[in-house]
């Protein structure tokens, strides 16, 4: 019984797989299909984000609110950490926050070499103090120094279209450097 079970799931599965492959439908068309199948169901908001490094520049992803989603990119060679926010409404980076990753890492003025990578905070946001949902974290690979910086964002700046500029600001430092400093003990 279980082997006639198990070919019925094969065979339903195998057809389903035809009608995929001859349709060549479009991905986000087939979800559709599905959801339009199955009653009460809705498609879950995926928040994503995403980071790569190359020997030059430094590239990441973050959400600022609802409406808007930052772009992080890092220059190697002067150390400046810049973020750029695309409004919807009109289609262009309309706020942009910067830091100087250099300055505060001690990179003694010579390129340095990073990787980094954002992650999302609850911060407490008032409307006197705006603060954005993600955090970029930067390290500098050659010294294991890291930092993290949050982005003064106001969300309600994206409804009605007003540009935004300003200074990211520094939440903390650190290394990961693992060995002790004998010597600051004495």
């Amino acid at each position: 019984m279980t082997t006639l079970i198990a070919i019925g799931f094969a065979a339903y599965f195998a057809g389903q797989a035809s009608v995929v492959s001859q349709s060549r439908a479009n991905p986000s068309d087939l979800l559709q299909q599905a959801a339009e199948q199955l009653p009460g169901f809705q498609m879950p908001t995926i928040g994503a984000s995403a980071s790569v490094t190359s020997e030059k520049f430094s590239m990441a992803t973050g959400i600022m609110s609802e409406q808007g989603e930052g772009l992080f990119v890092l220059d190697h060679n002067s150390g400046l950490l810049q973020c750029a926010v695309l409004y919807p409404r009109s289609g262009q980076f309309n706020a942009r926050f910067t830091a100087n990753v250099a300055e505060t890492l001690a990179t003694g003025g010579k390129g340095g070499q990073y990787i980094m990578t954002t992650g999302t905070v609850d911060f407490p946001s008032t409307s006197s103090r705006p603060a954005a949902p993600t955090v970029i974290y930067v390290m500098d690979t050659a010294t294991g120094n890291y930092a993290c910086w949050g982005i003064p964002f106001n969300g309600s700046a994206v409804n009605a279209n007003r540009p935004q500029a300003g200074v990211m600001v520094l939440l903390g430092t650190g290394t990961a450097n693992p060995i002790a400093d004998r010597d600051g003990g004495r």
